[in-house]
């Protein structure tokens, strides 16, 4: 159980994140925002400013949520 109680508000959380910061890396077609398995999460993006502007607003989103 505990798994699906992190995995529901970190889908959430990364979702507000990707659409606030505009993050992401073209590849061909696709565009790919993140990556998430377990407990590990990675951000793409493709200017460093980018990044820094996602980090922000994760960390944002993830005081919500209590996650520090």
């Amino acid at each position: 159980m505990a798994p699906d109680l992190f995995l529901g508000p970190m889908d959430h959380m990364m979702e507000c994140t990707a659409r606030r910061g505009m993050a992401g890396v073209n590849l061909g077609n696709e565009v790919f925002t993140d990556l998430d398995f377990a407990d590990d999460v990675t951000l793409l993006a493709e200017m460093l400013e980018v990044l820094v502007l996602a980090m922000t607003i994760m960390q944002e989103e993830a005081a919500v949520f209590g996650f520090r």
